[in-house]
């Protein structure tokens, strides 16, 4: 490179803005008085402790920004300048347009924009944090912003004129008494940046953007934007983070909060179809049937069970959850329920970076399902769990992950809502959907089972309103279809959340590929039969897997010694088993390891094996709902599969 663009020209341009700049720090008590004051100028560093109301700190300040043309901080548009304003009346500094690094991040590094200075030179969290350093880290900042926004108008001419062109610092813009305290468009004129006429914006988003956003939309939504000059950041955001869509990159929760209209905006021109079949964005991206395949390899929706009106139950949830719709789907089990919340909550991460928050009943029934999904999609970063199993190490690793925007799914145990440390990752995101998974333990039916599933609709509530934000949808599934378990589900977030929940129900929630018996016979003869059956069913060796349930833990016990006792492979599992035992039997289960298992009704809610050929009730359970539940765990993979069950008289 030569002239003007050569590295040595580039240095000079930074160092002769830079020069320019009073850059500012302080640190406030609880009383909002200034407890420390700490500015660079150049070479010169000035620190003043004690600043509040004081005329001396005033001319010293004022002194030692002489000459200065800009105001920079981190987060000093929110924060500081107000205090500043507030306490050090007569500061002339507050005449200079201010340059935020905060402002500039998600324009310049939009995959992994700062929130926070990195303050590495506390070295315990608790040491108070020192001005002057926070100045130096804030200009180090503002460098790295300078040359990242240069290398991206080095791959895309004409970049940082279309940026400069959405800060406008006129006086004589309507609402600019605000954004005049941002000299984020005076920064970017310093990189090169030029006002563009407005009417070119629209095609000038249109081409950043390429082949990631709907053109007829850019051309319906930005114009309103456009009109007025405290909006017109919203597209700068919006473009900045939709050139990275497909990353792990999240927009800001400050965006969000400052500027909503850029999380409408974005939703807009990449979630919502246009209707154009000549459209090759919306073709690509809202063919449900494509992604379908793309994520799960399925050639399509499952036929059965169907809706009332002949279509298929699977894929009208699935469109309305992507419709943002409250809902309340009633599916027999292994009727493909997971699907109808995990394609939604992968394609509106992929058209938004949304996290859809899946709230369990089950450690092992997350974790089952997160590997499942992650195995099946062949991506080990679409879904993640957090439960009180994991170390902590594995939990950080997740929390930020979440944060970061790596995920589209948070598995959460309703314990975890609880958790501070889970409400500050979350906080970071959008929220598409809370999805309750097993939604019956919301009713009576589940009140005993998990007290804090009725915590889940008030913690919902409280952070949407601590966060300023509305409630997002909410996705109820169960596989019980009670009528009364429907209406106290549908009651509950009437009243909790103010949420109108619509119940979407099969024609019929039973199986055509499953084959039910009920045999009496009495106590004497129940381990012959069960070997008999496993004998017909699965074989020796095995083909397929078999699951059967008795009514207690020595019962499981018992009747796992009599079968090894007649050469089967199996094993007990029940609610008192050691954790690490507990899942080292369903690990081995799962994997295909360990054929067979005799369980009570501890195991198996959302288990996901496919090639269960046969499940046996050696006792008969406690209701018609806890049967089809489990009963259901047959033949998930379509094929023809065994329910027997055993009683005696």
């Amino acid at each position: 490179m030569t002239g003007g663009n050569s590295p040595k020209a580039a240095d000079r341009a930074w160092r002769r803005f830079v020069d320019r700049c009073l850059i500012l720090d302080l640190e406030a008590r609880a009383n909002g008085s200034i407890r420390l004051l700490g500015a660079l100028h150049g070479d010169r560093k000035l620190k003043i402790p004690d600043a509040t109301s004081s005329d001396e700190a005033v001319r010293e300040l004022n002194a030692f920004g002489e000459g200065a043309d800009f105001v920079v901080g981190h987060n000093i548009v929110a924060h500081d300048r107000p205090l500043i304003e507030a306490r050090l009346r007569g500061a002339t500094l507050l005449d200079l347009p201010v340059v935020d690094t905060l402002y500039l991040a998600p324009l310049a590094k939009p995959q992994r924009p700062y929130h926070r200075l990195v303050k590495d030179y506390k070295l315990v969290g608790a040491e108070q944090s020192d001005p002057v350093a926070d100045c130096l880290l804030t200009r180090q900042l503002l460098e790295e912003c300078w040359d990242l926004l240069k290398e991206w108008e080095s791959n895309n001419r004409w970049l940082l004129s279309f940026y400069r062109s959405c800060f406008d610092d006129s006086d004589e813009a309507e609402g600019a008494s605000d954004l005049k305290l941002n000299g984020t468009g005076l920064f970017l004129e310093a990189l090169g940046g030029r006002e563009l006429q407005r009417d070119r914006l629209v095609g000038g988003f249109h081409y950043f953007a390429g082949e990631k956003a709907c053109p007829d939309a850019i051309r319906s939504h930005l114009p309103p934007l456009l009109d007025r000059a405290e909006s017109r950041p919203t597209i700068a955001y919006s473009l900045a983070w939709t050139m990275v869509a497909g990353t792990e990159s999240v927009l800001p929760r400050w965006v969000h909060h400052q500027f909503p209209a850029a999380s409408r905006l974005i939703r807009a021109v990449r979630g919502t179809p246009c209707g154009n079949s000549k459209c090759v964005y919306c073709s690509k991206h809202h063919n449900l049937d494509d992604k379908l395949k793309k994520y799960f390899g399925f050639p399509g929706f499952r036929d059965a069970p169907k809706t009332a009106d002949g279509e298929s139950l699977q894929q009208r949830i699935v469109t309305q959850v992507i419709e943002g719709r409250s809902l309340l789907g009633i599916m027999p089990t292994g009727g493909g329920k997971s699907l109808c919340y995990q394609l939604p909550a992968i394609l509106r991460n992929e058209h938004s970076g949304a996290l859809t928050v899946v709230i369990s009943p089950l450690q092992a029934l997350m974790k089952d399902q997160v590997e499942s999904l992650n195995r099946k999609t062949t991506s080990p970063s679409l879904a993640a769990t957090l439960n009180g199993l994991q170390t902590m190490p594995e939990r950080r690793d997740v929390l930020e992950g979440v944060t970061l925007g790596r995920y589209a799914m948070l598995y959460v145990s309703p314990e975890q809502l609880r958790n501070t440390s889970f409400e500050r990752a979350i906080r970071q995101r959008e929220i598409a959907s809370w999805v309750f998974d097993e939604a019956h333990c919301i009713s009576k039916w589940g009140h005993d089972f998990r007290p804090d599933y009725l915590y889940a609709a008030r913690f919902i509530r409280e952070f949407s309103g601590r966060e300023g934000i509305g409630i997002a949808p909410v996705a109820c599934f169960t596989a019980t279809a009670k009528l009364d378990v429907r209406e106290e589900i549908v009651a509950h977030f009437a009243e909790e959340l103010g949420q109108q929940i619509e119940t979407i129900a099969g024609d019929r929630l039973d199986r055509d590929n499953l084959y039910y018996s009920v045999e009496e016979i009495p106590t004497s003869r129940k381990v012959a039969r069960v070997d008999e059956l496993l004998a017909d069913r699965i074989g020796n060796p095995t083909r397929g897997a078999a699951i059967i349930y008795a009514s207690s833990r020595k019962g499981t016990e018992e009747l796992a010694a009599a079968l090894r006792a007649r050469g089967w492979e199996v094993e007990h599992f029940h609610a008192g088993l050691d954790p690490p035992e507990k899942k080292r039997v369903q690990d081995a289960f799962i994997s295909g390891d360990l054929p067979i298992i005799v369980a009570t009704n501890a195991f198996g809610m959302g288990i996901d094996k496919e090639d269960v050929r046969i499940v046996v009730h050696a006792n008969v359970p406690g209701s018609i709902e806890n049967y089809l539940q489990e009963a259901g765990r047959a033949g998930r993979d379509g094929k023809p599969a065994q329910c027997v069950l055993l009683f005696t008289e």
